[in-house]
């Protein structure tokens, strides 16, 4: 949880008692905001938008993308999720992505050039906050190309035809934040009244430690 989507939750949960521990730091872009975000991140959205033209490719929407397209997906997440940052991280195949497009569990958009889909994206819906577990792009494109710039320039785009909070995680801090995106923290909520002292000691430890050290610097050197 996090304080800038669950304020109620988070302080009902201090008033019980809880102690509040940082897991990590993410990003929400507040694009039900129509005054949200400033000239130069508009400008850099704008921009980045406009390498679909400038590459030649096509925003392709959920009822443009067949089953022929799902391999591909699978492997455009692959690439970037498991073989570039880490097999820890859910491993979605082809039955769950052919699921999750055939039920609508995900709102699946594809970047298309030639017939050929290089990155792909997958977003659902909750309470009017968006988030988006599925995400991709063919890693041997060239960086210059902006694959990661298309994607996350359409993906706020939907999130602002929408009107919905869109929740970008964590990584690529700077990226995000010139964007007009604005960081916060996600919780882990922790009671330990109960429990002996030798046992409280460490939760105590990581309190005081993250909470007045690392979240600080963290703010500060806006990692």
């Amino acid at each position: 949880m996090c304080p800038g989507l669950h304020s109620d939750l988070t302080s009902k949960l201090k008033q019980a008692g809880c102690q509040l521990i940082p897991s990590r730091q993410i990003y929400l872009y507040r694009a039900n905001d129509p005054n949200f975000g400033n000239a130069k991140s508009r400008w850099l959205l704008k921009r980045d938008y406009e390498l679909l033209a400038k590459h030649g490719y096509e925003i392709v929407s959920q009822a443009s993308l067949t089953d022929a397209d799902i391999s591909r997906i699978a492997e455009l997440y692959r690439l970037l999720y498991l073989e570039k940052y880490s097999y820890d991280n859910p491993q979605f195949s082809e039955h769950f992505i052919a699921t999750a497009k055939a039920s609508g569990a995900l709102a699946l958009y594809g970047l298309r050039k030639e017939g050929r889909i290089d990155a792909v994206m997958g977003y659902f819906c909750r309470n009017g906050v968006m988030t988006t577990p599925l995400f991709g792009y063919d890693t041997a494109v060239p960086q210059f190309t902006g694959l990661y710039r298309m994607l996350s320039a359409c993906l706020i785009g939907q999130a602002r035809e929408n009107g919905h909070l869109l929740h970008e995680s964590s990584g690529a801090a700077q990226f995000k934040r010139n964007r007009g995106a604005v960081a916060d923290f996600e919780y882990s909520a922790v009671y330990e009244r109960h429990l002996p002292l030798g046992r409280r000691w460490c939760w105590l430890l990581l309190d005081r430690l993250l909470n007045r050290v690392g979240v600080p610097l963290m703010r500060r050197m806006k990692l």
